[in-house]
C-alpha cells in the first residue's frame, strides 16, 4: 500500500453559496488559511476555466486545476486555448484535468454523442499536447478530427494533464498517458487498488511505476452540526449519483453492490423512498466527511495514508439561508486549515 504523510489541502471553486462578490471571500479565505490548491469542475453550473482565471488574479500562490473538463463537450483546440489562457494568467500554475463526464451530461444535456470514451480521451490528450507545443495539429482519429490547427500562444511551461478516473480501464490509461490522477466518491480502503491499476498502465507504457504519483481526490465535506439532518441530505445526494450507470458500476466495484443494485432498481421503478432507504449510514460514513472537526481531520488523514496527495474539498452547508451557509463554510475552511 502506498502511503502519503503530507497531503496538499485544496478547495472546490466556485461553491453555490459564493456567487458574485462572495467568490472573492471564498478564494482569499482559503489562501489566507494555508490551502494549496483550488479546483473547478464543469457539469451544469459554472464552466471550468473562468473561475480559475479569476482565482489566479485573487490568490497568487494557489495551484489551480480543472477537475474535470469533459473531453466530449469541447473540441481539443478549444480546450488547449482555454488552458493556455489560464496558464498564462496564473504564471504557470494550472493543472488541466480531463475526463469523460457521463452520458446524461454529454449526450442528453449537451447533445453530443457519448461514444468510445477511452479512445476519445486518448486522442484528445494527444491533440492538446501537440497544440501546447505550437505544432500544427492534424489528427484523423476514430473520435477526434483536427486539420491544421496551430495555437498562437507561447507557453513557457505547458500545463500537466491529469485524468479523472474510477474504473480499471481508465485508471490504466491514466498510467499510460497522464501526469496525475483525479478521482472522487472513493473510500480510503479502495484507493490503493485503484492506484495499482495506474501503476499497471505505467509499466505497460514503459514508465517508472515507482515514481511519485499525484492523486487528487474531490471529497464532499458537510459542515453542519446536525448530523441527522446531514445524513438525510447526503443520502439524497448519493442516491442521485447511484442512479447514474457509471457511478452505479463504480459503487458496485468498491463493495456496495447490494446497495447500488437496490437503489437503482427502486429509483428506476419510481420508488424513491425505497431507493433512499437502500443507502445505509455506513456507506455515507465511508464516502463522505462530516461530523466534528476532530473527526473530519481524522477522516482526511485516512485519505492521506491511503495515497491521496491533494484534496479538492467540496465544503457544503444545508442551512436554508445563504448567508448562514457562507458563514459555516468559511468557518469550516478556517478550522480544517492545514497545520
Amino acid at each position: 500500500m502506498e502511503t502519503q504523510t503530507t497531503m496538499r489541502q485544496g478547495i472546490t471553486i466556485p461553491l453555490e453559496a459564493f456567487q458574485n462578490r462572495h467568490f472573492i471571500d471564498l478564494v482569499r479565505t482559503a489562501e489566507r488559511c494555508g490551502y494549496a490548491d483550488a479546483w473547478s469542475s464543469e457539469s451544469y453550473a459554472a464552466d471550468a476555466f473562468a473561475p480559475l482565471a479569476a482565482a489566479a488574479m485573487l490568490a497568487p500562490d494557489l495551484r489551480l486545476g480543472t477537475a474535470i473538463v469533459p473531453v466530449f463537450t469541447r473540441p481539443p483546440g478549444l480546450i488547449a486555448m482555454s488552458a493556455a489562457t489560464v496558464q498564462q494568467l496564473s504564471g504557470g500554475r494550472l493543472i488541466l484535468g480531463l475526463g469523460t463526464s457521463t452520458p446524461a451530461i454529454v449526450q442528453q444535456w449537451m447533445g453530443v454523442p457519448f461514444e468510445h470514451p477511452l479512445t476519445r480521451v486518448r486522442e484528445t490528450v494527444a491533440a492538446i499536447r501537440s497544440a501546447f507545443s505550437r505544432e500544427k495539429v492534424t489528427l484523423k482519429g476514430k473520435t477526434v478530427r483536427v486539420n491544421g490547427f496551430r495555437m498562437n500562444v507561447t507557453l513557457d511551461t505547458p500545463p500537466p494533464i491529469y485524468l479523472g478516473a474510477q474504473g480499471e480501464k481508465m485508471l490504466r490509461l491514466v498510467g499510460e498517458i497522464a501526469d496525475g490522477l483525479i478521482t472522487n466518491f472513493i473510500t480510503p480502503a479502495t484507493l490503493p487498488g485503484m492506484i495499482a491499476h495506474v501503476r499497471e498502465g505505467q509499466r505497460a507504457a514503459g514508465k517508472d511505476a515507482n515514481a511519485s504519483l499525484d492523486v487528487v481526490c474531490r471529497i464532499f465535506v458537510a459542515v453542519d452540526d446536525d448530523t441527522d439532518a446531514v445524513r438525510a441530505e447526503l443520502r439524497r445526494h448519493l442516491t442521485a449519483y447511484m442512479t447514474v450507470p457509471q457511478y452505479n458500476n463504480f459503487f458496485r466495484e468498491i463493495g456496495f453492490a447490494r446497495e447500488a443494485t437496490t437503489a437503482a432498481e427502486a429509483w428506476n421503478a419510481g420508488d424513491r423512498k425505497t431507493a433512499l432507504a437502500a443507502v445505509p449510514d455506513r456507506m455515507l460514513e465511508e464516502i463522505y466527511v462530516f461530523g466534528s472537526i476532530e473527526h473530519c481531520r481524522a477522516r482526511l488523514e485516512e485519505y492521506a495514508k491511503a495515497g491521496v496527495t491533494a484534496t479538492a474539498l467540496e465544503l457544503q452547508s444545508f442551512a436554508p439561508d445563504p448567508k448562514e451557509r457562507r458563514a459555516r463554510i468559511l468557518r469550516a475552511i478556517e478550522r480544517l486549515a492545514p497545520a
